[in-house]
C-alpha cells in the first residue's frame, strides 16, 4: 500500500474545511467540517453593508443596555460561580449564532481556532485517529486510526469506543471538542483511555502516548485475483491533495487496470481549488459546480487543464455519511455527467460556503455567504447525494473489518453489473 502524507502550508483562505482536530486528526463526526470561500461581493456592497450594522448598532443600544443590567444583578444577586467575562463573552455569540438556525455559522474558540489551523497545516501533536461523537453511548467511536500512529500501535482499532479519558467519564463531557482537548496533548506525554470493544465482556485500558501526527492523504493499493482493479483513497482535500492524488493514480495506471476505484468515505472536505484539481484528475471542459449567493448572484467552477484518467476506464466512487463538502462536489460532478458510478451510501450533505473572520483575541468566527449546487443544479446542502447502488456497512461489519461496499465496487468493476 502506498502511503502519501501530507506537510501542506498554513490555511490560505480560499475554501477550507473545518476539521477541529484537536490533536486527533479528526474528521469531526459525520461533517461537522465547514468550508470557507472567497467573499465575491463588491466594496461597495460591503460598505453599505458597514454602514447599514452602524445604524443598527445605534437602534440597539438599548437592548445592549439590558444586557449589562442584567449581567449587574448577576454579579450581586447569583448564589453560585459566574462564568469569566470571556465565557460569557463567547456565550453571548454563540446564543446569537444559535438564533440563526446555521449549523455552520459559528464561532471557535481561540484555542478550537489553533486546533483548525493546525488540521490545515497537516500536522499536529496527538494519537493519530479519526473519531466521531457516539452520544447514545456517552463514547468517543474511533473511526480510524492511522496505522503506524500512537493509536494504533498502543492497540486502539476501529470501533473502539472510548468512554473514559484519563479516569473522567467521556459522558460527563459537553461535547466532543471537550473530549478531543483532553486526548490530545505534547509528544511524548501520555494519556490514559478506557475502551470498549465488541466481542468483549469487560471495558479495558489503553496507554497512548502522543507524537507528533503527520495527517495522511492518500492511500492506494490494487485488488482482485491478478491486481487488475486499481484503488485510491483521498482521506482529505488538503494542501497540494490534488497533485498528491494525480501521482498516486499516475503510478496506479502503469499497470494498465480494469478499472479504478475511488474512495471518498470519511472525508469530510478540504479546500476548495483542491476539489477543482481532484475533480479535473477525471474530467475535461466540464462544469464542477456552482456557486449560488444570498443575492441570485452565482459562480461557476470548470474544471482545469488535461484529465489523467482515461475517459473509458470504469471508475467507481465509494461514498458514505461521513463525505462531506468537497467530497460531494467531487461526487456530484462525476455522477452528474455519467463518468462515474457512487456506490454506498447518501452523502453528508454539506453544500454551504463560510467566510471566516479571525478576531483581535484570535477567535474565528465562520460566516455562511454561498450555497453549493452540482453541475445539474442539484442542490447539496441538508440533502446530500444518492448513491447510484445503496450499500450499507453495519457496525458489526466494520468490527470485523468486513467492507461490502468495496467487495460491491470490485465487482461491479470486474463484472460490469
Amino acid at each position: 500500500m502506498h502511503r502519501v502524507v501530507d506537510r501542506s502550508a498554513p490555511l490560505q483562505l480560499v475554501g477550507c474545511v473545518l476539521l477541529l482536530v484537536a490533536g486527533l486528526a479528526f474528521s469531526m463526526g459525520s461533517g461537522f467540517g465547514f468550508i470557507i470561500g472567497r467573499l465575491s461581493q463588491s466594496e461597495s456592497a460591503n460598505s453599505s453593508a458597514a454602514a447599514e450594522l452602524a445604524a443598527e448598532r445605534a437602534l440597539s443600544s438599548q437592548d445592549m443596555d439590558i444586557f449589562w443590567e442584567v449581567m449587574e444583578r448577576l454579579e450581586q444577586d447569583f448564589y453560585g460561580e459566574l462564568p469569566s467575562p470571556r465565557e460569557r463573552s463567547y456565550g453571548a455569540i454563540r446564543g446569537v449564532l444559535n438564533l440563526l438556525n446555521d449549523p455552520n455559522t459559528g464561532f471557535l474558540t481561540p484555542e478550537e481556532a489553533t486546533n483548525f489551523l493546525e488540521s490545515i497545516d497537516g500536522s499536529f501533536e496527538g494519537i493519530g485517529a479519526t473519531v466521531e461523537w457516539a452520544e447514545e453511548q456517552g463514547a468517543v467511536r474511533i473511526l480510524e486510526p492511522f496505522e503506524d500512529q500512537p493509536a494504533w500501535n498502543a492497540g486502539i482499532r476501529s470501533g473502539d469506543l472510548i468512554i473514559a479519558i484519563n479516569g473522567e467519564d467521556v459522558a460527563d463531557l459537553s461535547d466532543l471538542t471537550e473530549a478531543i482537548n483532553r486526548i490530545k496533548g505534547p509528544r511524548g506525554t501520555d494519556v490514559l483511555l478506557t475502551v470498549r470493544r465488541a466481542g468483549r465482556e469487560d471495558a479495558f485500558e489503553i496507554s497512548v502516548t502522543r507524537n507528533v501526527i503527520e495527517i495522511p492523504v492518500v492511500d492506494s493499493d490494487v485488488h482482485g485475483e491478478n491486481g487488475e482493479i486499481a484503488y485510491v483513497r483521498l482521506l482529505r482535500f488538503s494542501d497540494n491533495a490534488g497533485v498528491k492524488l494525480r501521482d498516486a493514480i499516475d503510478e496506479l495506471l502503469t499497470d494498465e487496470p480494469q478499472g479504478l476505484i475511488f474512495d471518498l468515505r470519511g472525508n469530510p472536505g478540504g479546500l476548495l481549488r483542491e476539489a477543482i484539481q481532484v475533480t479535473s484528475i477525471f474530467l475535461e471542459d466540464e462544469r464542477v459546480l456552482i456557486e449560488r449567493f444570498s443575492d441570485g448572484a452565482e459562480k461557476i467552477y470548470d474544471t482545469e487543464g488535461s484529465p489523467l484518467v482515461p475517459a473509458d476506464l470504469p471508475l467507481v466512487v465509494l461514498v458514505d455519511e461521513s463525505s462531506a463538502s468537497a467530497s460531494e462536489i467531487v461526487s456530484g460532478a462525476l455522477q452528474d455527467v455519467g463518468r462515474a458510478l457512487l456506490v454506498g451510501v447518501t452523502t453528508f450533505g454539506k453544500g454551504s460556503v463560510q467566510l471566516p473572520h479571525q478576531l483581535s483575541d484570535d477567535s474565528l468566527l465562520r460566516v455562511t455567504i454561498a450555497r453549493w449546487f452540482t453541475p445539474t443544479d442539484r442542490s447539496i446542502n441538508g440533502m446530500g447525494l444518492e448513491p447510484d447502488i445503496v450499500i450499507e456497512q453495519t457496525d458489526e461489519q466494520l468490527e470485523n473489518q468486513e467492507d461490502p461496499q468495496l467487495e460491491r465496487a470490485i465487482e461491479l468493476l470486474k463484472t460490469g453489473q
